[in-house]
């Protein structure tokens, strides 16, 4: 076999490994979602992916390094989605204003997200305090938003003294409990909350919100 014929086997087989490992990750994340990790399967979750036991435990060990590895993934693919937004290219107000309807609609549409989360804390954030990669990719997004309140401050757009980590866990707050309680306050309030209508009416009000705590008192009034 020629070198070159060697280099592209090769390269054949680890796109197929990265391939097989995906799958069963991908699987995975489902599996936890619908029965957490003490309810996971892993008979389910090759069976998804198309592979075999074998293969899991190859490339995850354990049933709890591919949770967390699960639980690595949805944070890294919202970091990711939230970089590509490059609010910093943009004037202080719309940039938060983008962001915070960017996190309301991606709570929204990404049920894995919030289903993965709401888990890791029932069980205390045992295994999500064990992924440094976690706060690490964080760090960014909460410095790019700290140089937008300095910037809106100083244009006299926004009013000073505002924590940027503050304003993000509202910003997700606002978001991830609409979406993760549809249920339970669609039957407290007696109205469909996961509506259309509903969605449309509250993912505006989040924006008005955040807007309305980030300008100027005198501003405001």
């Amino acid at each position: 076999m020629s070198k070159v014929e060697t280099n592209t086997s090769k390269a054949v087989r680890s796109r197929n490994a990265q391939a097989t490992r995906q799958a069963i990750l991908e699987s995975a994340i489902i599996e936890f979602c619908d029965n957490g990790l003490s309810g996971a399967n892993t008979s389910r979750i090759v069976e998804r992916a198309g592979c075999n036991i074998r293969m899991l435990y190859h490339y995850f060990q354990n049933k709890e390094t591919l949770y967390k590895a699960a639980l690595e993934q949805v944070y890294n693919e919202l970091r990711s989605k939230e970089a590509e937004l490059s609010i910093l290219d943009r004037a202080p107000m719309d940039a938060i204003k983008t962001l915070t309807a960017f996190t309301f609609d991606y709570m929204k549409d990404t049920p894995s997200f919030i289903k993965l989360v709401l888990g890791e804390n029932l069980l205390q954030g045992e295994f999500i305090s064990t992924i440094p990669s976690i706060p690490r990719s964080s760090r960014p997004l909460i410095q790019s938003i700290q140089t937008l309140l300095e910037r809106g401050a100083e244009a006299g757009v926004f009013r000073s003294g505002i924590n940027a980590t503050q304003l993000y866990i509202s910003i997700v707050s606002l978001s991830f409990m609409y979406i993760s309680s549809q249920y339970t306050l669609s039957v407290t309030f007696g109205v469909d909350i996961s509506s259309e209508q509903n969605i449309v009416t509250r993912r505006l009000h989040v924006i008005d919100m955040i807007e309305k705590y980030l300008i100027p008192s005198s501003a405001a009034a």
